[in-house]
């Protein structure tokens, strides 16, 4: 749950899950479930990957040798991870033999990455001037039947400054099939970090003007593949949007804590008798593919044993940790 001493920490994912999926949000943030065996195949673990190997280039002190490194690290945890997993399955060998393909293309992306950059120059301007800061800031709602406090949690990796026009940009790195995307400018998680940066920072005070995203294209760069591999695409937002974004949040969040409402004001065991259904019904959509709860999300509806399916395939993770919300407090800044 994300309600600590009576105080609500909401984040862009908690936000963005309820939003996508009440039943998603409900498995994962409220009970908090997070699946026993580590996912280290597909698409999101190569973007996952990735995404460590660049946060050792985008850093103070950063370099491509570090990035490598990363990389290197990243790959030999999930393949240790998936031979511990799965050391009696008699398909081992050709789900090593997959995830090995997943990292040779990881290898070609990021080799090809930091080759695009040397050879355009385009990092000659930016220079890093923050990386990974937890930001935390009273978010007033008047809601009279929940009085607890609100706060708007995040954590933001880089920000860089052009040394040529002293703009400062969130920089955030996407795995994609395509380095043309139309719905970058809609991403809620830059809009997130602004909301956040706003709050916290005093007039006058340097804040990020934008986001600036690097593309890194999901293919190999054999013969019959055709460029552009890499891309990097500023996006703005202006004061409307994020004025914009506050109040969409403002209700969504009103209705999580609705949803936090009715599931603590029932016993326990009602939790096990798909009363679920009525605060956070299932949103199917095509990002169910993806989803870590895809394989007993329709055992809910079906009548099947399911919450014995949640004991064997999942474990409780505080879904906070990442943040390190709790054992940060005290410890950061906190906007009051």
């Amino acid at each position: 749950m994300t309600l600590v001493e009576d105080v609500y920490l909401f984040s862009n994912s908690e936000i963005g899950t309820f939003q996508g999926c009440p039943r998603k949000w409900w498995l994962a943030w409220f009970r908090g479930l997070t699946p026993r065996l580590k996912e280290v195949q597909g698409p999101r673990s190569t973007g996952t990957r990735i995404h460590i190997a660049l946060g050792e280039l985008y850093v103070l002190g950063g370099s491509a040798e570090k990035a490598i490194v990363a990389l290197n690290t990243a790959q030999m945890i999930d393949l240790s991870a998936l031979r511990a997993q799965l050391e009696f399955d008699e398909d081992l060998d050709l789900r090593v033999a997959k995830l090995q393909s997943d990292f040779a293309l990881e290898h070609i992306m990021l080799e090809g990455y930091l080759e695009w950059i040397q050879e355009t120059g385009i990092d000659a301007s930016l220079e890093v001037v923050g990386v990974e800061q937890y930001l935390e800031v009273d978010f007033p709602m008047h809601l009279p039947h929940d009085p607890q406090k609100v706060k708007l949690i995040g954590k933001i990796d880089s920000r860089v400054r052009s040394r040529v026009t002293g703009r400062r940009l969130f920089i955030d790195h996407k795995t994609v099939q395509s380095v043309r995307d139309v719905t970058l400018n809609m991403n809620r998680q830059m809009l997130h970090y602004h909301l956040l940066e706003q709050m916290t920072t005093a007039p006058g005070e340097p804040r990020c003007d934008g986001a600036l995203y690097n593309m890194l294209r999901k293919v190999k760069r054999t013969r019959a593949a055709k460029p552009t591999y890499y891309a990097r695409v500023p996006i703005d937002h202006n004061s409307h949007q994020i004025a914009s974004y506050r109040s969409q949040i403002y209700g969504i969040i009103a209705r999580i804590i609705e949803a936090h409402a009715y599931f603590r004001n029932r016993p326990a065991n009602a939790v096990e008798q798909m009363q679920h259904q009525v605060a956070a019904p299932a949103r199917p959509s095509r990002e169910c593919s993806w989803c870590p709860f895809l394989q007993v999300c329709t055992m809910f509806d079906d009548g099947s044993r399911v919450e014995a399916a949640l004991e064997d395939l999942y474990e409780i993770k505080d879904p906070l940790s990442y943040y390190g919300a709790r054992e940060k407090e005290g410890e950061h800044e906190q906007a009051q």
